[in-house]
C-alpha cells in the first residue's frame, strides 16, 4: 500500500510538473497539433517516469549466503519497561493508511461511475433518435437543445435540422475526422485514477480547448470565410451544459477561441521552443532513474582504494544507545523453544524502541539490505581487512546495496521484524567469515 501511495504522488508530481511547463511555454502558441500531442504525452510521461525507482539496473557483484536465523531471544526487561507503546503507533499509522485508501477507492470508483453513466446516456439518447447514415459518420436527429458530436455521431437537435449552418456541421465533422473523442476518454480515464490533483481537471479543459482551436482552423482551410465563421461564433455565446465526453459548437470557450482565430499564426520558427521540453524531461528522469553501474568487484575496489583508514567496527550500534541495553551476550547457550533444540547466540542483543536511529560501526560498502527471512529487515556491511557486521529485525533501511556508508552513519531503524518477540537489535561482527564477539570491539 506504501508503495502505490508513493507512486501515485509522484506520478502526480511528474504530471504536474509537464502541464506548468506546457501552460508556460507553450499554450499561446497557434501549433495546435503540436500542442495536442504534448498534453497527450504528458499522461504516459507521468505515469512512466517514476517507475523508472523500481527498475534495477546494477548487476551483483557476488552471491552472500543468509543462513537461516533459529535465534530465540528473552525480553523480560523490554516487557517490564513497557517497550511496546510503538506497537500503538504502528497500528496507528496502518489506520490512517487504511482510511486513505478507502477515501482513494471512492473517489475513484465515483469517477468511474460518472464515466460510465456519462457513455450510458449518450447511447440511450442515439438509442431512441433518428439515424441518419453518412459515409465516415452519422447525423443523429435528437431531442437534444444543442449540437454536439461524440465518437462517430453528430447530434443535431429536431427543430435545428433543417437550419443548420454548414460551418457548425463542418466543427463537428472536424471533431470527429480528429478522434478528439478518443482523447477526451482517456482524459477521463486519467482523472478517474488521479482525481486527487486538481491539476487534472485544469489538463481536461486545456485539451477541449486545443480541439475546437483545431476544429475552428479545419472549418476556416475548408473555403469558409473566416469573417463569416466569426459572426456565428458571435452568435452562439449563450451557455451550455458542460458535457466531458461531447464536443460542441455552443462553447463556453468561444471567447478564447474568438481570440485564438484572429491571432496571427505563430512564426514557425517558434517551434523549436518546444526543445524547452528537454531539460524539464531529464530533471524528471534523473529524479527518478537508477543508473547503470559496474560493480565487478566493486566492493574488494573500494575498500582496497578508498578506506585508507582500516578500523574494525568499534562503535556502539544504537545510536545513544549504550552496553547497560544489551539483554543477550555472544556465545550464550540456550535450549531454542520453537526449534527444540541447543543453539549458541552469535551475536549479542541490544533493546531498542521502535525507530531508534542505528548506525554503522565502521566505514564500509552495504552488501545486504533487504528482507530476509528470521531476520526481518536485514543489513550487512563490509568493511576492510574482512570484517563484516549484521544487524537484524530494522524496521526500515536508510541505506541501499553497494552504498558506501561512513562510521557512525544512519542505516537503519531498529524494530521487531523477523523472528523476534520485541523490538530490538540484534548485532553481529564476522571475521573472514567466522562470528566473534562483537564485545572485544566495543569501545570501552
Amino acid at each position: 500500500m506504501n508503495s502505490l501511495i508513493i507512486y501515485l504522488i509522484q506520478s502526480s508530481f511528474c504530471f504536474t510538473v509537464l502541464y506548468i511547463s506546457y501552460h508556460l511555454f507553450f499554450r499561446k502558441l497557434t501549433f495546435h497539433n503540436i500542442n495536442r500531442v504534448v498534453l497527450l504525452s504528458i499522461i504516459p510521461l507521468s505515469l512512466g517516469i517514476p517507475l523508472l525507482s523500481y527498475i534495477q539496473f546494477e548487476t551483483v557483484p557476488e552471491a552472500i549466503i543468509i543462513p537461516n536465523f533459529e535465534e530465540y531471544v528473552s525480553f523480560e526487561r523490554i516487557i517490564k519497561e513497557g517497550n511496546y507503546e510503538e506497537n500503538t503507533f504502528t497500528t496507528q499509522k496502518s489506520n490512517i493508511l487504511f482510511i486513505m485508501a478507502i477515501l482513494y477507492l471512492i473517489g475513484t470508483v465515483f469517477c468511474v461511475l460518472k464515466l460510465l453513466l456519462s457513455i450510458i446516456k449518450l447511447l440511450q439518447l442515439k438509442q431512441k433518435s433518428k439515424i441518419l447514415l453518412n459515409k465516415n459518420y452519422s447525423v443523429i436527429v435528437t431531442d437534444a437543445s444543442y449540437v454536439f458530436s461524440s465518437f462517430k455521431w453528430i447530434f443535431i437537435p429536431k427543430d435545428q435540422i433543417q437550419t443548420i449552418e454548414i460551418p457548425i456541421l463542418e466543427h463537428e465533422k472536424a471533431h470527429i475526422v480528429l478522434y478528439h473523442t478518443l482523447d477526451l476518454m482517456l482524459a477521463e480515464l486519467y482523472l478517474a485514477i488521479f482525481w486527487f490533483n486538481p491539476f487534472t481537471y485544469v489538463f481536461r479543459g486545456t485539451l477541449q480547448s486545443v480541439h475546437e482551436f483545431q476544429a475552428d482552423k479545419y472549418v476556416v482551410r475548408k473555403q469558409v470565410k473566416k469573417s463569416e465563421y466569426l459572426e456565428l461564433l458571435i452568435k452562439n455565446l449563450s451557455s451550455t451544459p458542460n458535457s466531458k465526453l461531447h464536443n460542441y459548437f455552443n462553447h463556453s470557450l468561444i471567447k478564447k477561441r474568438i481570440d485564438m482565430i484572429t491571432k496571427t499564426d505563430s512564426n514557425p520558427k517558434k517551434i523549436i521552443r518546444y526543445i524547452l521540453l528537454t531539460p524539464v524531461l531529464f530533471i524528471l528522469l534523473t529524479a527518478f532513474i537508477k543508473p547503470e553501474l559496474d560493480t565487478s568487484n566493486v566492493l574488494e575496489q573500494i575498500i582496497k582504494e578508498e578506506l585508507t583508514v582500516e578500523i574494525p567496527p568499534s562503535i556502539f550500534p544504537v545510536k545513544n544507545g549504550s552496553k547497560d541495553h544489551i539483554t543477550a551476550v555472544y556465545g550464550k547457550k540456550f535450549d531454542h523453544p520453537l526449534l527444540k533444540k541447543n543453539k549458541v547466540h552469535k551475536g549479542i542483543d541490544i533493546r531498542a524502541k521502535i525507530g531508534t536511529p542505528i548506525v554503522a560501526t565502521a566505514n564500509g560498502i552495504v552488501k545486504v539490505a533487504k528482507k530476509e527471512g528470521n531476520w526481518g529487515n536485514l543489513i550487512v556491511i563490509s568493511h576492510s581487512d574482512g570484517f563484516e557486521t549484521w544487524y537484524a529485525h530494522l524496521d526500515s533501511f536508510n541505506v541501499q546495496e553497494n552504498q558506501q556508508v561512513n562510521i557512525g552513519e544512519i542505516i537503519g531503524k531498529s524494530g521487531n521484524t523477523g523472528l523476534s518477540t520485541g523490538p530490538h537489535l540484534h548485532y553481529e561482527v564476522r571475521h573472514h567469515g567466522k562470528n566473534v564477539d562483537p564485545m572485544n570491539y566495543l569501545e570501552k
